[in-house]
């Protein structure tokens, strides 16, 4: 999902008229049990739009709820940057981003059975690379780069396996 897509999404949750947002719940109405989610004390699992609030009112998070579990894309506002992260079958799974306010890409990376897996980079605000490095099955491997805000290399550090090797 493009840069543009992902900020109307979010614009429109944010100023839609409340009869739009009406047909969502707020996922503190729900009772979350073992990462289920249900209506109620009536145990029956919850399928439908869910949003979640600063205690100011504005929207926090918003997301897809399918059969008592997170699913699809959610969205989270935090401090007007926005974190779009992808759920299946209440795991989260596939790319996910973190967009800085500017509209540049703050982290990046994905998730795979609920951890991260595969290349993850994290940005400096001026869209320089600050780190880089790969994950498998959550942890850290091999080689990570880290530069300074003009792109300059200026450390390395090797992971194995469970342990920092430098």
């Amino acid at each position: 999902m493009t840069m543009i897509k992902i900020t109307f999404v979010f614009i429109f949750i944010i100023f839609a008229p409340e009869s739009v947002l009406a047909k969502g719940i707020s996922l503190s109405q729900l009772i979350n049990k073992n990462g289920q989610y249900f209506i109620n004390d009536k145990l029956i699992p919850y399928s439908g739009l869910t949003l979640s609030y600063f205690k100011n009112g504005t929207i926090k998070y918003v997301g897809n709820i399918e059969n008592g579990m997170k699913h699809g894309v959610w969205l989270r506002y935090l401090n007007g940057s926005i974190w779009r992260e992808n759920y299946l079958k209440g795991k989260l799974e596939g790319p996910w981003e973190w967009i800085r306010n500017n509209g540049k890409i703050w982290s990046s990376g994905t998730y795979k059975n609920n951890k991260k897996e595969g290349k993850e980079k994290h940005y400096y605000s001026n869209g320089q690379i600050y780190y880089e490095g790969q994950y498998s099955n959550g942890k850290q491997v091999g080689l990570w780069k880290y530069y300074d805000k003009v792109g300059k290399l200026v450390s390395e550090v090797f992971y194995g396996i469970g342990q920092e090797a430098k």
